[in-house]
């Protein structure tokens, strides 16, 4: 925004990193900022000095053209933790999005024992998030207050997590959606990697998930689409948040869903199932659908009608529906042998979501 003065510039970069001066959690600054950065909390300075306007709205990103915003990625980012045990920490690579580090990279040699577990606990001990056992911190949490996810790595194997996961939540992206990024280089890259598997008689997966991972989750287009319409915070049990980012099966079949709505013209050639496992993140699906759709100036007036067989599976969806924020309970546990009155009850709600 070349509108901005100099003097606004420091204002609003004092008011993005206001979460670092104040007594919080790591995960309520990352929450803190995250709302800042998709438009939750709005971001104005007083006065557009170039056309007169009162308080405009400024925005931090600029999810419609991707391409006007500034994507960097640094080699061994020193940053200094004074006090700590060590002089500092030195990060692989950090990735910054207009000056604001959102993701923080570690790699490993492929000889390392176990290397993406020693990738995850660097990544931990970084965000000092590894708990009280081991008796003292030596990281910089202020570094992954705008992070929205980490990337632990060793050459072919690749994975990531929010803040909130250790080992167990780093997962692989094993795909390239929408299909147009999956570049020659990375399908030559991959058939080569499965002669040399079977060459060797190897029985890993021939895929290379770095590759995937790079042309996938980090390209720049999805990855300001998965911060706008597919990372949440959630509470897992009383008084305990978590922070979600998608997986990359819910990446594409939101991804799937929002071009068959776009592109074909009869309800036939519109519906469809999505299959995906138990335990795979379907309601999650569901939300992160509802939040991409509302932001398609040709979709957003669809309403959405999530319905179960169950009374448990019920209160399950409720409470995960409830992060689309428009969501209303309109027939609790209806018993009947057919659907036509619900439907018609649904369809004539205009506050259904």
């Amino acid at each position: 925004m070349a509108w901005l003065t100099d003097k606004q510039l420091d204002d609003l970069y004092n008011e993005t990193i206001a979460a670092e001066k104040a007594n919080l959690s790591l995960l309520e600054a990352n929450k803190q900022v995250f709302e800042k950065l998709i438009g939750v909390t709005k971001t104005t300075v007083a006065k557009n000095e170039v056309t007169g306007e009162e308080n405009p709205l400024v925005k931090l990103i600029d999810f419609k053209h991707w391409d006007n915003n500034e994507f960097v990625a640094i080699n061994q980012f020193r940053i200094v933790t004074p006090g700590g045990p060590r002089e500092g920490i030195i990060p692989d690579i950090v990735l910054f999005v207009n000056g604001l580090p959102f993701s923080v990279v570690e790699c490993k040699d492929v000889d390392v024992a176990d290397p993406i577990s020693s990738s995850v606990e660097q990544l931990m001990r970084y965000a000092n998030t590894r708990g009280d056992d081991f008796g003292f911190t030596d990281g910089e949490e202020r570094l992954f207050h705008y992070n929205l996810f980490s990337v632990a790595t060793h050459g072919e194997e690749a994975r990531a997590g929010s803040i909130s996961g250790d080992f167990e939540y780093y997962l692989n992206w094993k795909d390239i959606f929408p299909e147009v990024y999956k570049n020659i280089d990375v399908e030559r890259y991959a058939a080569e990697e499965t002669a040399r598997y079977q060459n060797n008689g190897l029985q890993s997966d021939p895929r290379v998930r770095q590759e995937v991972l790079i042309q996938g989750l980090l390209n720049k287009e999805i990855l300001l689409d998965v911060l706008q319409h597919f990372t949440l915070f959630m509470e897992i049990k009383e008084g305990v948040e978590f922070k979600i980012v998608c997986r990359y099966q819910q990446y594409r079949a939101v991804g799937k869903i929002i071009d068959r709505l776009r592109n074909e013209t009869t309800g036939k050639t519109r519906s469809g199932v999505v299959w995906h496992t138990q335990g795979s993140g379907k309601s999650l699906t569901m939300v992160f659908f509802v939040r991409k759709l509302r932001s398609q100036d040709d979709l957003k007036d669809y309403k959405v009608i999530m319905m179960v067989d169950r009374k448990d599976l019920e209160k399950q969806l409720s409470a995960t529906a409830r992060l689309t924020n428009e969501f209303k309970l309109l027939f609790p546990a209806v018993e009947c042998t057919g659907t036509h009155t619900v439907f018609t009850a649904a369809l004539n709600d205009p506050y259904l979501v």
